[in-house]
């Protein structure tokens, strides 16, 4: 029976002496911003290790709005130069700079930017980055486009976190309307405190530059005894301050070592395993989102689950963010305790990875995330200069990998009837 293969396949995965140092190259590419020569060598090397399992492995073109940029400053006047970081696609400013007063909306609640509505325009907005793994997490996005509606001059977002430097991100634009957005560090924010009733002033300056971009998906295709397939996919791309060790090194080379022991049984399983590497995943998940929005309706109904595997690593315990698709929570439960895993779930939909561009088609999706309410954790230290290998413990990867097999070998050969129910 299938279900007898997969200790067979925990201990090929167990045995795997590669997954380690497939980590440590992905590292060592850098950050791997889309765009950049960083990226380009990580698509190359996920490349090589995929077509090293199987000599189908291709790279899949897709196209984003890019952005360059060639200066980003913020100072107080008459007080000097405060550290910032460009978010992702940020408007530029006019070349001089722009000046403006500065309005502090802390966290940035909706609650805040409704009570201070009529204080927004012409000012820049000043809110608060937040542990982005929780139930009560606020994405920068949604604070950026409430400011933008609010006719705000730009927008200013502070890492809470002191010594930690600036955080990096996306802005969202994606090469539409939109308003300069800068990340400052904690001890920044400090100065731009108001002094009274006088709000702080200052000159915000970005350079940046639109332009139409290409990167790729790696694909493997694995076939199996139907047409239908389980996707397993993580991102490859990152930011610039550091490593992406975390986010998402991790994800990428826990689905390598998955794709390595589950190669050999796939054609004896009742679907096929598809791996899906993306890059734009941190421009407002651009990548994933035309690769599957280019799909035929067809191609789409193929999919019978999407595994997303997304910062497994930095923290000892995993959650499964099932995507408003209950009857994923028994599923997943039962595949952990498989393996003897705990395992949490949420609900809710999560928009912070590519599982959602498949969610959005209907598709069942999950993401596997590392640090799930658990801001103490090392995962914290994602979207910042300290998101490097050094956060990252070898067993966690494994952990996450056994896991993931798990997973994906119940999705692999479920009855059509339980992976209907999914639905």
């Amino acid at each position: 029976m299938n279900s007898d293969r997969l200790p067979a396949i925990l201990a090929t995965l167990a045995a795997d002496t590669q997954l380690w140092g497939d980590f440590v190259a992905l590292c060592d590419c850098g950050g791997r911003r889309a765009g950049s020569a960083s990226e380009r060598a990580a698509l190359d090397l996920a490349h090589t290790l995929l077509a090293a399992i199987d000599r189908g492995a291709r790279v899949e073109p897709v196209s984003y709005a890019g952005w360059r940029c060639s200066e980003a400053t913020l100072s107080i006047e008459g007080g000097g130069a405060l550290t910032c970081n460009p978010l992702l696609g940020s408007e530029s400013t006019v070349p001089q700079g722009i000046s403006s007063d500065v309005i502090d909306l802390g966290r940035g609640t909706p609650e805040q930017f409704e009570l201070r509505a009529r204080d927004i325009a012409g000012r820049c907005v000043l809110v608060r980055h937040e542990y982005p793994f929780s139930a009560v997490h606020l994405h920068r996005r949604r604070k950026y486009g409430w400011a933008l509606e609010r006719g705000a001059a730009g927008f200013i977002i502070a890492n809470p976190f002191p010594g930690a430097g600036p955080v990096s991100g996306s802005s969202g634009r994606g090469g539409q309307a939109g308003i300069p957005a800068v990340a400052i560090d904690f001890e920044s924010a400090a100065r731009l405190a108001a002094n009274g009733s006088r709000l702080p002033r200052v000159c915000l300056k970005v350079m940046g530059e639109d332009y139409a971009a290409e990167t790729g998906v790696v694909v493997l295709e694995l076939p199996a005894q139907t047409d239908s397939w389980v996707v397993l996919s993580a991102h490859l791309d990152g930011h610039e301050l550091a490593e992406s060790a975390m986010d998402n090194a991790t994800g990428v080379t826990v689905a390598l070592a998955v794709a390595r022991a589950l190669a050999p049984q796939i054609a004896r399983c009742r679907r096929g395993l598809k791996i899906c590497l993306f890059s734009a995943e941190e421009w407002a998940l651009a990548g994933s989102r035309q690769y599957l929005d280019r799909m035929s309706e067809l191609e789409r109904k193929a999919i019978a689950l999407n595994v997303n595997l997304d910062t497994v690593g930095g923290d000892t315990h995993l959650t499964a963010l099932i995507s408003e698709f209950p009857r994923l929570d028994g599923f997943v439960r039962g595949a952990a305790a498989q393996v003897g895993i705990a395992l949490d779930t949420y609900r809710p939909m999560m928009a912070n990875s590519d599982h959602y561009n498949f969610a959005r088609h209907g598709i069942p999706a999950l993401r596997l995330v590392a640090g799930f309410g658990r801001p103490e954790s090392n995962v914290r230290h994602i979207l910042t200069r300290s998101d490097t290998r050094d956060k990252v413990a070898l067993p966690e990867l494994k952990s996450a990998a056994t896991l993931t097999a798990s997973l994906l070998w119940r999705a692999l050969t479920a009855g059509d009837d339980e992976i209907a129910r999914l639905k």
